[in-house]
């Protein structure tokens, strides 16, 4: 089943410039301004949810780093050979 966002009204304040060019835009596209805005924000958004994950890679790699000699040239099974696993 496909879930629909809910519209929520949001009240923004803009600068005259922006409010200018956000209408000439809209005319533009032949496009609401809220549509517009909506865009414009969700393509933001890629960008911070691009960002966030490279940093995350960046850590787990920086980590891997840090205990690639904790546990030496073993393999996984070796590993839980040495702990006495039974998984």
């Amino acid at each position: 089943m496909k879930t629909v966002d809910r519209k929520v009204r949001k009240n923004i304040v803009l600068s005259a410039s922006i409010e200018k060019e956000l209408k000439e835009m809209a005319e533009y596209y032949e496009k609401p301004q809220s549509v517009l805005i909506e865009e414009l924000l969700e393509e933001k958004l890629r960008e911070y949810k691009k960002k966030k994950k490279k940093e995350a890679l960046e850590k787990i790699l920086k980590n891997a780093e840090y205990f690639a000699g904790v546990i030496g040239n073993k393999t996984f099974q070796e590993l839980k050979e040495e702990m006495g696993s039974e998984y």
